[in-house]
């Protein structure tokens, strides 16, 4: 009568431990065999008792990162039956253990020893974790940003924590260049070199590989197989060569919607996309377009710093900064510089007729002309509304004529075609002064130059005048 009691006493434990939330796994301490692996281990580790007869089995499909059962586990065993010997409460761990289908998670993990039995609790705390490290990341990458940290910087720290994620997979943040239509390396610090240099610059397309596709269909594009896929068909031995086998890529947009660039994850543990891996590419994508419009943002006001809206050319400030130091270098090499000033002729009277938005394009014409007819050795410069300063480093008075002549003309005899299909002729005169080989300021010899100017403007206009003689 006593052993039916107990065996009801034993079957009632063990339907208590089947339903229990947790994950609990319950070996035998004098054979180690598996007595029971509840609902909520099979569930979460995929486990059964035919994969897993023993303790020692577990121990080996479980703990099967480099060092875990040495490091980890043996010792953690070791102190649990200290603290047993002791009365002392059992300590608990939190470590990593592989799942069935080889997938790491990360669990707090604890052990009680009761009636020959060794009872684990095994807790999954991996979305927490993840969790936590998420917000760490974030808050690591606002920072990096707000120090103005390179963006392949930041984007690898985006990258890493993806990789921490769902290891073995390797990601890539690829950069959209709108003019040229094509992707560029953001950063990859883990995919092969050769297979990064390959795909760096290569143009979108709709069955360009994975992220060529995402960023002309701007959808996420997820190839499971690139061995068979049709977008990959291109690239298979290239894929091949580094060992990639599945792509997904997300396509990073910006707050208002412009297309940045994508995040991909090769290699997946997960043949097949679920629930959380696309949350936790969107996750990164969204992080990486925070990173990439702040980098656009003050490449733009740096530029603005330094560049003349209008024209693109350097603008007072920047042209001054780069003469000065020009300047300097032909003083001590003893070199002779020219400084031109070039103003527009009757440039009120183009706006007057024409209006001011052909006035806008007529200085965008010169600028771009002018760069063309200069030496590319020259800095040129918009350093008032239709004034330009262009400094000619290293040169003879010759030269420097011969330069500014052919300048004059040319802006003279290309007429310019407005979108309204107007042509609008314009002319521009220039003054010209040299340093001489000697160390000259750049705003006296800007006034020498403007004082030649003027006289070219007082002696009838489109043509070259110049200060002093060398």
């Amino acid at each position: 009568m006593m052993k039916i009691a107990e065996n009801n006493q034993v079957a009632q434990l063990e339907s208590l431990l089947e339903g229990a939330p947790v994950a609990i796994a319950v070996f035998d301490t004098d054979s180690n065999q598996t007595l029971l692996l509840n609902d909520a281990f099979r569930q979460s580790f995929g486990y059964t008792k035919t994969d897993i007869p023993d303790i020692n089995s577990w121990y080996t499909k479980s703990f099967s990162l480099p060092h875990a059962k040495e490091h980890i586990l043996q010792p953690w065993l070791a102190q649990i039956a200290l603290d047993n010997a002791s009365n002392r409460p059992a300590t608990r761990i939190e470590t990593s253990l592989r799942d069935k289908n080889n997938r790491v998670r990360q669990v707090s993990l604890s052990l009680t020893l009761f009636e020959g039995k060794k009872v684990f609790y095994v807790q999954d705390i991996t979305d927490h974790l993840v969790i936590e490290q998420r917000l760490k990341v974030r808050s690591n990458m606002l920072e990096m940003v707000a120090k103005s940290s390179s963006l392949k910087d930041v984007l690898t720290v985006i990258v890493q924590q993806v990789q921490r994620e769902s290891p073995p997979s390797l990601c890539s943040v690829l950069l959209f260049d709108k003019q040229g239509q094509c992707l560029s390396l953001g950063a990859a610090p883990d995919l092969p070199g050769f297979y990064s240099q390959a795909i760096n610059g290569i143009k979108i397309g709709p069955a360009i590989g994975s992220c060529g596709a995402a960023a002309y269909h701007e959808q996420r594009i997820i190839v499971e197989d690139i061995s068979t896929h049709l977008n990959w068909h291109k690239f298979t031995d290239l894929a091949r060569a580094a060992e990639l086998n599945s792509c997904w890529s997300e396509p990073i947009f910006s707050s208002d919607g412009l297309l940045l660039g994508t995040f991909a994850i090769y290699n997946s543990p997960s043949p097949t996309p679920r629930l959380k891996d696309i949350e936790q590419i969107q996750f990164a994508s969204n992080l990486a377009s925070i990173a990439i419009e702040n980098h656009n943002a003050h490449q733009e006001l740096e530029h603005r710093a330094y560049f003349d809206y209008l024209t693109g050319l350097a603008n007072r400030r920047s042209f001054f900064e780069l003469s000065s130091s020009m300047l300097q270098q032909a003083s001590a090499l003893k070199e002779n510089c020219a400084l031109l000033m070039m103003d527009v002729d009757h440039f009120k009277k183009i706006n007057d007729i024409h209006g001011h938005d052909h006035g806008d394009l007529v200085l965008q014409h010169l600028a771009r002309n002018s760069l063309v007819n200069l030496p590319e050795s020259a800095v040129l410069g918009r350093i008032g509304g239709e004034e330009f300063a262009i400094l000619l480093p290293d040169t003879d008075r010759a030269t420097t004529l011969e330069v500014a002549e052919s300048l004059r003309e040319s802006l003279a005899a290309d007429g310019l075609t407005s979108h309204d299909k107007q042509t609008i002729y314009y002319t521009v005169s220039l003054g010209v002064t040299f340093s001489c080989g000697m160390h000259c300021y750049i705003d006296e010899l800007l006034r020498e130059a403007d004082t030649a100017l003027y006289k070219a403007k007082q002696t009838g206009r489109n043509r070259v005048c110049t200060f002093n003689d060398c």
